[in-house]
């Protein structure tokens, strides 16, 4: 296929894309959406907390259906936050990034999860159980940049104390940054609840009080079914 023709094809599929798009969007906001609740789902977006609760409420509404939908395309996620959401899919969980997805979507905390550190077996660091910012003195840690999220923020205030850390910037989580992190022998400020990511990458507690809200992050509008688990999860978190 020549160039032109390849662009022509990409330019087609995102057509085609946008469209169905679009009709689902119209079907979600006419209430016609009859395909159950469409959980997106990543590497960095897994269920971890949601099958216990939609199984709560699948044993009181037997006629439930759960759709979990892959997120394919994290490098669009990450530049369009949130833009799929209340299209391809209705909610998912995973980190309130609060500057990121403000006014973007809803969210319903599970709780606060630590900021920790991760790093390879290989680190000078590693030997210990847990790290001071001191210990940090003198390497480069990589930290979500700011303007993203209030919490990692307050992080990073807390960081620039300590003039011999260097901070190198990130702009987004994904599976790329914690391979380059191994492979670099670097650190990553990175929540706890991501310690399964990477099979060689170990996550030690970070020795503050820092965390950052995990929870249910869910459309502006949804369907009939889901706002009915939303109201099912707020009984069993409150």
């Amino acid at each position: 296929m020549t160039k032109a023709g390849e662009s022509l094809y990409q330019d087609a599929k995102n057509i085609i894309r946008l469209s169905n798009n679009a009709i689902e969007r119209a079907q979600m906001l006419g209430g016609n959406n009859d395909g159950g609740i469409r959980i997106g789902t990543s590497l960095l977006t897994k269920c971890r907390y949601l099958p216990d609760f939609w199984a709560r409420m699948i044993e009181v509404y037997p006629d439930t259906e759960i759709k979990l939908v892959s997120q394919k395309n994290p490098e669009q996620a990450n530049r369009q936050p949130l833009s799929d959401l209340g299209v391809v899919y209705e909610m998912q969980e995973g980190l309130y990034l609060s500057e990121f997805y403000r006014g973007k979507c809803n969210f319903l905390e599970f709780r606060q999860v630590p900021l920790c550190v991760a790093m390879s077996s290989d680190h000078p660091l590693h030997h210990l159980k847990s790290i001071s910012f001191a210990d940090l003195n003198g390497y480069t840690v990589l930290l979500l940049r700011r303007g993203i999220s209030e919490a990692f923020d307050l992080l990073r205030n807390a960081l620039e104390q300590y003039p011999e850390i260097e901070i190198q910037d990130i702009d987004f989580y994904d599976i790329n940054v914690f391979v380059s992190c191994e492979m670099n022998n670097q650190i990553l400020l990175t929540p706890e609840i991501w310690k399964d990511i990477h099979p060689t990458l170990f996550v030690h507690p970070l020795e503050s009080n820092f965390t950052v809200p995990y929870g249910l992050i869910y459309a502006l509008e949804l369907s009939n079914q889901a706002q009915l688990l939303i109201s099912t999860i707020r009984d069993l978190v409150s």
